[in-house]
């Protein structure tokens, strides 16, 4: 999944203020052989919305999914609940989420990962049908580092010829895309799974693993203080960042990252929720994506809004993720459960 680094729109999808209150769609053609069609008047939202983040507190998605809700709320004229449903790698939250009432007031702001969950283990109770995308909001990269007492540089990583690495869980994005960085370098790795990113973090802090792919956000404040060394970064757009621009890309490299994956969050509905209340929360949360608190928790934890192209593709380019991650997983002969 490849998204530009960021994302400057024409202007701000602003919500009109008769949809805060109502809707009245009126769809029209004047191309030959074309009828007039009227929708009927929608009334949305005349309560308050529960937006379910399936990840613990206090991490990216959640704090990232606060923000947004508070902003939301000034675009809607109703509260936002954030709830957290953390478990399975967002499949708790996300089953519940697909059997709600499908009436637009309970949605889901999670990351791209625990959709495509559905494709990667047996016994999920939902698939990509389950849910109607509402929109995409943020990307996020990843810097690939190491210890106070590790390598030198990429060049010298290459040299290794075993290394261990942390990761936040088995099969994600960062397990598979340090998979299939060391298989093309020709290095035997070991990986040193943990639950979050905190955990992965404090392994390499501590010299106890060698290297990690940690999301930027994680690991600027490591960078900044000293206590780890970037020696790569895997960008939406291939490009170096700006934070750190002296700091290679792994496609300047020469690694392959066209199978590689990037963390992108977005807002979903459960299938079959009415098109019209589809589309008065999609322009509610792309003008709250531009909000006052989303904005400040974005720009200070490196995490770009996606591009507009990025945007429109989010949900159908994780499908694209899904089919990618599962032949990952049969190439490397790992079995999730």
């Amino acid at each position: 999944m490849r998204f530009s680094n960021f994302r400057r729109p024409a202007g701000v999808l602003a919500l009109a203020t008769a949809a805060l209150v109502g809707l009245s769609a009126c769809v029209s053609s004047t191309a030959a052989g074309t009828k007039e069609e009227d929708s009927a008047a929608v009334e949305f939202p005349t309560d308050n919305i529960t937006l379910i983040v399936p990840y613990g507190a206090g991490g990216p998605t959640d704090i990232s999914g606060r923000a947004l809700a508070q902003d939301l709320e000034a675009e809607l004229g109703v509260t936002v609940v954030v709830e957290n449903r953390p478990g399975a790698s967002g499949i708790t939250g996300l089953s519940e989420v697909a059997i709600e009432k499908a009436d637009g007031y309970t949605l889901t702001y999670t990351t791209g990962d625990s959709f495509v969950q559905s494709e990667l283990r047996d016994g999920v109770p939902f698939t990509f049908d389950s849910f109607l995308p509402v929109a995409g909001t943020i990307s996020q990269p990843y810097v690939l580092v190491t210890g106070t007492e590790g390598v030198a540089d990429f060049e010298a990583l290459t040299k290794k010829s075993s290394v261990t690495y942390s990761t936040t869980g088995n099969g994600t994005p960062t397990h598979l895309n340090s998979l299939m960085m060391f298989d093309e370098l020709g290095i035997e790795a070991t990986q040193v799974p943990f639950n979050g990113a905190a955990e992965s973090t404090q392994a390499l802090v501590g010299n106890q693993v060698d290297v990690a792919m940690l999301d930027a956000s994680v690991a600027m404040p490591q960078i900044n203080s000293g206590a780890l060394k970037a020696l790569a970064v895997l960008t939406p757009d291939g490009e170096p960042l700006d934070y750190l621009e002296d700091v290679p890309t792994l496609e300047s490299l020469d690694i392959d990252t066209s199978a590689m994956t990037l963390t992108v969050w977005g807002v979903a509905a459960p299938a079959g929720t009415d098109e019209a209340v589809v589309e008065i929360l999609r322009e509610a949360v792309l003008a709250a994506a531009e909000g006052e608190n989303f904005q400040e928790f974005t720009q200070a934890n490196y995490m770009p809004l996606l591009t507009e192209e990025g945007e429109a593709d989010w949900y159908t380019s994780l499908q694209e993720t899904a089919k990618t991650s599962k032949a990952a997983l049969e190439k490397f002969g790992i079995s999730l459960t």
